[in-house]
């Protein structure tokens, strides 16, 4: 899974170096103008319940044990006006835990594991969100929210952890938003690409007390720091051309 997430990573970022090449400099920012981006950073989960704290004896919630791990985002992006764009962003995070932290519960494909060191929390979030930009100083600040779409599984020594109670499979999609701060710096070489660097927080509906009852069921708050780069172009270069003395439509 790490690895496929790496490539795809990889794939975004060489992308953005076709595109600018292929597609030549251009104008950078500016109204009914789309783009292309990438970000790779870290990610932290700071809520809730065994998603990142530990749990001691007698089942009541302790210390913080999730442990900060990487992330990565996409994002398309279409200017509405100079202080107005959305932005459709999907993206992967995960985090790992503290190898003393006990287990919520008994796995039951490794019913010897005592603690969490094996174990992974894995979201992939695909986000909508409306987006303030000002320019300032050769820089392009932008703050926005939205909701979102969330994919959240945990795994075992990469098997899908099991609820002994209802047997069912830690994984599932969740409704969720997500907030975001950052700001953008164009190229001189290249005008039409930016490098970024933005903040994100996830808020996760991951709780399901019917299918979970033993334990990785609450929400899910986590947030991002990260770095990358955008292409910005023009989408009317995309739309179809109309033919010279082709009659108007009725």
């Amino acid at each position: 899974m790490i690895s496929r997430v790496c490539w795809v990573s990889g794939a975004t970022l060489a992308l953005l170096t076709v595109a600018s090449a292929c597609l030549g400099a251009e104008s950078g920012y500016g109204p009914h103008r789309g783009s292309l981006g990438g970000l790779l950073g870290v990610s932290q989960t700071f809520a809730d319940g065994d998603y990142s704290f530990a749990r001691d004896a007698r089942g009541n919630f302790g210390s913080r044990d999730a442990r900060p791990r990487f992330a990565f985002s996409g994002n398309f992006r279409y200017v509405i006006n100079p202080w107005l764009r959305w932005q459709v962003s999907p993206g992967f995070f995960w985090a790992g835990y503290d190898q003393k932290s006990p287990m919520p519960f008994i796995d039951p494909n490794y019913p010897n594991e005592q603690n969490k060191k094996s174990v992974l929390t894995l979201v992939m979030p695909i986000s909508a969100q409306l987006q303030l930009t000002r320019a300032i100083g050769g820089w392009i600040y932008h703050a926005g929210g939205g909701p979102g779409v969330y994919r959240v599984w945990v795994e075992n020594r990469r098997k899908v952890l099991k609820d002994p109670v209802s047997k069912k499979l830690h994984r599932g999609f969740y409704p969720g938003a997500s907030v975001q701060l950052g700001a953008e710096h164009f190229l001189k070489s290249l005008p039409s690409t930016a490098i970024e660097v933005s903040a994100a927080g996830h808020w996760t509906f991951a709780d399901r007390p019917e299918q979970f009852p033993s334990g990785f069921n609450s929400a899910l708050l986590a947030t991002e720091l990260r770095v990358g780069a955008n292409y910005y172009f023009d989408v009317s270069r995309f739309s179809k051309p109309k033919r010279p003395g082709a009659p108007a439509a009725k």
